[in-house]
């Protein structure tokens, strides 16, 4: 038999799955956050590399994009080891952009010099490319983190499925035992008020038989006397 408390721990667990925690909706916003910082932080390279190329030699330019695509390189190694170490799928996705970016970086020359692209364009229209994966990223990150969630609560969804009905059934049982227990306390109340008058109506016939018998006895009384008297 379901007692009221299972039919409430039911309903609240309803509701809780309609809703995603705050623990993993943090989660969720810390790795969409890292996305756009990752976005902007490219952003910023790709402006700095605008502003060299105003300011300094063609050659000194080449140097500082090839140190940079030498760290961006090596960074992306390191990533790729330490994914494989930790076998995480999110530090490899990180290590194999770091090595697209090492990968651009050193055909930035060679692209503009051969297909005659302009520097700050291309440059522009690279960090635009960039914004827009790590923004479609991040949405996808989003849905996927929703969905493994309540795909953890499917079993929890069966249960409630199957506990509907019995749910019911509590409910109605519930709901007759109160009505059980508002008829005994009516029933009680009832007795209650019956017992005075009960015992007033036991003590009035009490005083009729006691009027009556004295009437009886003095009867008796006056006719003893008046044959006495004859």
């Amino acid at each position: 038999m379901q007692t009221r408390e299972e039919v409430e721990k039911i309903e609240e667990i309803c509701e809780k799955r309609k809703k995603i925690p705050k623990e993993i909706s943090q989660e969720i916003l810390k790795k969409i956050f890292i996305n756009l910082v990752k976005a902007i932080g490219i952003t910023v390279y790709f402006m700095i590399l605008n502003i060299l190329y105003t300011k300094i030699q063609q050659d000194s330019l080449i140097k500082i994009i090839e140190t940079f695509s030498g760290l961006f390189l090596l960074g992306g190694l390191i990533q790729l080891e330490i994914a494989y170490k930790k076998d995480s799928g999110e530090i490899a996705i990180t290590a194999i952009e770091l090595l697209c970016l090492s990968l651009h970086t050193l055909t930035i020359m060679h692209i503009v010099t051969v297909l005659k692209y302009d520097f700050r364009v291309y440059l522009l229209t690279s960090s635009y490319l960039i914004s827009i994966y790590y923004i479609l990223k991040s949405i996808v990150i989003y849905t996927k983190e929703k969905r493994k969630y309540l795909t953890s609560l499917s079993d929890i969804s069966d249960i409630v499925k199957k506990e509907e009905p019995v749910k019911k059934e509590a409910k109605k049982r519930v709901h007759k035992l109160e009505e059980k227990q508002k008829n005994k306390t009516n029933n009680i109340k009832k007795e209650k008020e019956m017992k005075p008058k009960s015992t007033k109506r036991k003590q009035q016939k009490k005083k009729d038989t006691t009027k009556v018998s004295k009437n009886k006895n003095k009867k008796v009384t006056t006719k003893k006397e008046v044959k006495e008297n004859d």
